[in-house]
């Protein structure tokens, strides 16, 4: 016969019984819900945390730029570099 799961009436945490041997078998904490006034909160500081994460993304995309201006701009100016290095492989 398959398990069936109750709320416990003194601990308010889910109790699974096992109808066939009538025992509990597992024992675990409820998901607790939070109040109406921490979502409001959680909700109220979500657009100050994607603006910091868009800012940081610009950044880093800015100096992305940057790097990879800088890396060409020394190739273009090495001359002893004829052939590509031997750690690319063009075939």
């Amino acid at each position: 016969m398959p398990n069936i799961e109750v709320i416990c009436p003194c601990c308010n945490n889910v109790l699974v019984i096992d109808t066939s041997a009538k025992e509990v078998v597992a024992h675990r904490e409820r998901k607790k819900k939070g109040s109406l006034e921490e979502f409001l909160e959680q909700e109220k500081n979500k657009p100050a945390e994607l603006e910091r994460k868009l800012i940081e993304a610009r950044e880093k995309e800015k100096n992305r730029s940057e790097y990879l201006r800088q890396k060409f701009e020394e190739a273009k100016n090495n001359k002893d570099l004829k052939d590509p290095p031997p750690s690319i492989n063009w075939d």
